[in-house]
């Protein structure tokens, strides 16, 4: 199966140690790599005319305001009748409707597993184990810089300090203000409302407040009452259409949403049938999200 990659991040160098790692398992091969600051050719239609792909893996970075170029890479590689993996959430938290009904209409295959958990299985999980289930709603604790951020602050460093950290991880997003703003959040909060809950919606309809207002003192004021900050999404289901939240909360120290540190990531799943259900993604790195990607090449396997 020849692979087409857009973006040459860390996810995908870390990628492409996996498919030389498991080729002799499952030889996948890459048939480019195309980036804005190396372009394998003039344009991205150009590039997937001349790889002649099976699958184009669209792994550039997040626009939370509109999810472009991502939406249109997909849109060139459907009309090109290839599957598209993705790791970016921009196209799921703006369009993942008319490109679900768009891959449905060519009879192709579109997968996205680790735009939300890094890797961990939220959407395969829904898909393959829980067939059937009504979702009413999640909670997710999914943005790590605003967890270093504010566990920076726990031991009176500012939050510029806690950015430094996140950046040092390779966790903050290129503009770190996506993340201390609750974007990162909100993107991921309408891409699990619009393959779960049915929403079509956007990042913007989500009802949004960053930790930018957070201080040392307030932090520190917080912890005194035995609490900590948690910046928390919440989607539900409502009788006037579906409910979304990002905000910062106050959490207890022995509320499961404060147990999730550093770069561990928390989704919970509230159903009809099985209550609640969660999946937790304990100190994640690039290689897991890298290894989310190969979990959706094996699927379209």
């Amino acid at each position: 199966m020849r692979l087409a990659l857009i973006g040459h991040g860390h996810v995908a160098r870390a990628l492409e140690t996996i498919l030389r790692e498991k080729h002799a398992e499952h030889p996948f091969e890459i048939a480019g790599v195309h980036t804005r600051t190396h372009p394998a050719a003039a344009t991205v239609e150009e590039f997937l005319d001349d790889s002649r792909a099976d699958v184009m893996v669209e792994l550039t970075t997040l626009n939370p305001k509109s999810g472009e170029p991502a939406i249109s890479h997909i849109r060139g590689a459907f009309a090109r009748n290839m599957h598209v993996v993705t790791a970016n959430k921009g196209p799921i938290a703006f369009a993942y409707e008319e490109l679900r009904e768009e891959a449905e209409r060519r009879g192709v295959k579109f997968r996205f597993e680790s735009t939300v958990m890094d890797g961990a299985p939220v959407f395969n999980q829904v898909r393959n184990n829980l067939p059937g289930v009504r979702i009413e709603g999640f909670t997710g604790v999914l943005n790590s810089t605003t967890k270093l951020v504010i566990e920076a602050m726990e031991r009176g460093l500012s939050l510029e300090d806690g950015v430094a950290a996140a950046r040092a991880l390779g966790v903050a997003e290129a503009d770190a203000s996506y993340d201390i703003d609750g974007w990162d959040s909100a993107a991921k909060t309408a891409a699990l409302a619009n393959v779960l809950l049915g929403a079509r919606t956007t990042p913007e309809s989500v009802e949004r407040s960053g930790i930018g207002g957070l201080t040392p003192a307030k932090i520190a004021e917080i912890s005194g009452a035995g609490k900590t900050v948690r910046l928390v999404s919440r989607g539900s289901r409502t009788e006037s259409g579906v409910a979304l939240s990002v905000r910062p909360e106050e959490i207890d120290r022995f509320d499961m949403l404060a147990s999730i540190q550093g770069t561990s990531n928390l989704i919970l799943l509230h159903t009809r049938e099985m209550g609640t259900v969660g999946t937790v993604s304990i100190s994640p790195r690039v290689e897991q999200t890298a290894y989310g990607v190969y979990i959706d090449l094996m699927d379209l396997i």
